[in-house]
């Protein structure tokens, strides 16, 4: 197949979803198929001549310095076309069989295509639904011509609506995370935990959690990380930013406890590098969780915005070196379940379907 992704914009910084359409990519051209990952500076058209001079700008500057790719965080295979583009009109697009849109918001532009242009996929990585326009993001599910979800709640919320969905789990790489230091040389008491100023990533909701926490704990640290340092930490939390893989694994290993406060995740992939990586989870119920955080079996869950719950769940962690053990134990083999080779072969046949 001639395959083409959409992203909405550049790749400079990691960023989770991103890095899950990057490998999909890699995966599918492995496979023989022709892939394309089409980067715009912008969407839509701009239209304020200032905005409009500024983004034109930016994409003559960033084509020169490279500044748009991923090259500095993520491997991205020579086989794989990577298009920096200065909007999405249809000359930048190849002939294609299909054309895969990676955020609601990259639908609207890509229904404008000309249909030898390819079938319109929507691959949904996140439930959006109550976290931005109702009306925009109905229109883009409803405006796809096959969609593809990497959960299955989400995809049980879908059919709820009238829309079928293909679920398409995450791949993991077990290799890339992985316990190096030992988790009972580890201190009971140090918490990791991803920080994002976004309000559905749950940053406020976790810190309230720690202050709790430490009302019970009080040698309790923590390690948080990210791309936006939260303002005015205590001096027994840290904040490392823009991390590469290395620190960040070495950051888990340095961690007994994962804890997330987080609303709505499309998956999770911080806490199941940190499961990989030892940690014991204290997380919260949301689609993407539920995937592998299971309440008393691989991991301690609470329902979204229960801080004392969450803090609780922490406390009872650290306390608690066989139950970390055991609940990390079965995190582990669960995602262990989830290959890359799977994940390729039904995303291949969700677009093979469509």
């Amino acid at each position: 197949m001639r395959i083409v992704f959409v992203e909405p914009g550049a790749s400079p910084r990691p960023v989770g979803g991103t890095r899950i359409v990057y490998e999909q990519a890699n995966r599918l051209a492995a496979r023989g198929h022709e892939v394309t990952v089409i980067h715009p500076v912008k969407l839509e058209p701009a239209h304020k001549l200032a905005k409009r001079l500024r983004l034109w700008r930016r994409y003559r500057s960033w084509a020169k310095s490279g500044e748009w790719s991923p090259a500095g965080w993520m491997k991205v295979d020579p086989r794989v076309r990577m298009v920096w583009s200065s909007d999405l009109a249809s000359e930048h697009f190849p002939d294609a069989d299909v054309v895969i849109a990676t955020t609601w918001n990259t639908v609207a532009p890509i229904l404008k295509l000309p249909r030898d242009r390819g079938r319109r996929v929507f691959y949904s990585q996140h439930w959006d639904f109550g976290y931005g326009p109702e009306e925009q993001i109905r229109a883009a599910w409803a405006g796809a011509d096959a969609r593809i979800v990497i959960n299955r709640a989400a995809q049980a919320a879908a059919k709820a609506m009238g829309f079928e969905a293909a679920y398409v789990p995450n791949g993991l790489d077990p290799d890339a995370f992985g316990i190096d230091t030992p988790l009972a040389d580890r201190d009971p008491l140090h918490v990791a935990m991803l920080y994002h100023p976004a309000s559905h990533k749950g940053g406020v909701d976790g810190l309230k959690a720690l202050e709790i926490a430490r009302q019970s704990a009080p040698g309790l640290t923590a390690e948080l990380f990210g791309g936006a340092e939260p303002p005015a930490l205590p001096d027994w939390i840290t904040y490392r930013r823009d991390l590469s893989d290395v620190e960040l694994r070495a950051l888990y290993n340095r961690a007994s406890i994962f804890m997330s406060a987080s609303a709505n995740e499309g998956w999770g992939l911080a806490p199941c590098e940190a499961g990989f990586s030892g940690c014991a989870l204290a997380v919260t119920d949301n689609f993407g969780h539920r995937e592998f955080a299971i309440d008393g079996e691989t991991a301690l869950v609470s329902q979204v915005g229960d801080v004392e719950t969450l803090a609780a769940n922490i406390v009872r962690l650290a306390g608690d070196a066989a139950l970390r053990e055991r609940l990390n134990t079965a995190l582990r083999h669960t995602l262990g379940e989830f290959s890359w080779n799977r994940s390729s072969a039904l995303f291949e046949q969700a677009l093979s379907g469509a």
